[in-house]
């Protein structure tokens, strides 16, 4: 009897470390109180926080170098407007995005909704591009390497998450709904068009673009709005589903 008590005192023992490695909090997060009146200064810190960490990569939540941030395929289509085209980018390198500044913040902790108003001074994207559609009632149909740099980005990025329950019985936050909305103060571009290569219309191809950025920006912006929420919700997701709410947000 006395070896079996023995057993228990050490199986509880053991879960008793675990649970405590399990829960530590990460170097990478400034955790805050639900009930910190100044709570949005806290999340600010904790966002700028992550700087860093976001930059060189965090592989324990499967959240990949933001310096360079490499995306695979982004895919959007705009079927309405001025511009209408299919837009599909490959191999996408992007520099610059861990560059941020948060500018302010605004939550409601209960319904874990958050809103973050951001600043990057500079954003550069290179890659391959397939483009097929109308602009300004010209057909188009392109295929290539681009090379794009965009400066003073100002971003509204809304996050609206939800309590869950997983099967180790912890409690996370599913990011539910993610809304972007962003503004640029100047663009460039240059693509090499493997259709057109070479000939008066490529480079034509380049001029348009750049003559015309601020125009075709304002008509693609709904859908790339989309895309670029889409792929960061999965990209939240993978990370908070992750790390325990207690972790980040404690009671008190």
């Amino acid at each position: 009897m006395r070896i079996w008590c023995l057993l228990v005192l050490a199986t509880a023992l053991v879960d008793v470390a675990v649970r405590a490695v399990a829960l530590e909090t990460p170097s990478y997060i400034l955790p805050c109180n639900r009930t910190d009146p100044n709570i949005n200064a806290c999340i600010k810190r904790g966002f700028t926080h992550l700087r860093p960490y976001i930059a060189a990569g965090i592989p324990e939540l499967s959240v990949p170098p933001m310096e360079p941030l490499v995306i695979p395929r982004l895919a959007m289509e705009n079927g309405n407007g001025a511009v209408r085209v299919r837009a599909t980018f490959n191999n996408m390198t992007i520099r610059g995005g861990s560059n941020y500044t948060i500018t302010w913040i605004k939550s409601d902790v209960p319904k874990y909704r958050i809103d973050i108003g951001l600043s990057l001074p500079r954003i550069e994207a290179t890659g391959k591009y397939e483009v097929a559609g109308n602009v300004l009632l010209f057909p188009v149909r392109s295929k290539g390497e681009f090379w794009a740099v965009f400066y003073n980005i100002s971003a509204v990025t809304k996050i609206v998450g939800k309590e869950v329950t997983l099967e180790d019985g912890k409690r996370y936050m599913r990011t539910e709904k993610l809304l972007v909305d962003f503004t640029l103060g100047k663009s460039r571009f240059r693509i090499r068009d493997y259709i057109n290569d070479g000939n008066i219309l490529g480079e034509a191809m380049n001029q348009f673009l750049n003559q015309n950025a601020e125009e075709i920006i304002k008509e693609m912006k709904p859908a790339a709005s989309q895309t670029i929420a889409r792929y960061f919700r999965e990209f939240l997701n993978a990370a908070f589903l992750k790390i325990p709410i207690e972790v980040w947000l404690r009671d008190a």
